[in-house]
């Protein structure tokens, strides 16, 4: 073996931020490893877990244009700049909202 394979624990992180159309705030851009995303995208499984929702929650925003996916295949993928810039607008919209 020529050991130009790595194994799963050394994958590299290095990704380019490509903001697409929904991943930009008022303030710009969204960085995803800012929010210490390590990859470019996540399958669903991931996305709940990183973003500690459900299966309907996720899909709901989805289907309000809040967040967008992608097919490979059959599998659905989320960007991590496209979900770095959800939880960011999330955040932005909680700090405009009084609470009560």
């Amino acid at each position: 073996m020529s050991g130009r394979h790595r194994s799963s624990n050394q994958r590299s992180t290095n990704f380019t931020v490509v903001p697409s159309e929904q991943s930009t705030t008022p303030s710009g851009p969204t960085d995803p490893r800012a929010l210490g995303f390590m990859k470019a995208a996540y399958g669903v499984k991931e996305t709940f877990d990183l973003l500690s929702v459900g299966r309907t929650s996720l899909y709901a925003a989805v289907k309000r244009g809040e967040l967008t996916s992608v097919k490979l295949g059959k599998k659905t993928l989320f960007y991590a700049v496209d979900l770095a810039a959800f939880l960011t607008r999330l955040k932005d919209r909680r700090a405009v909202r009084p609470h009560y």
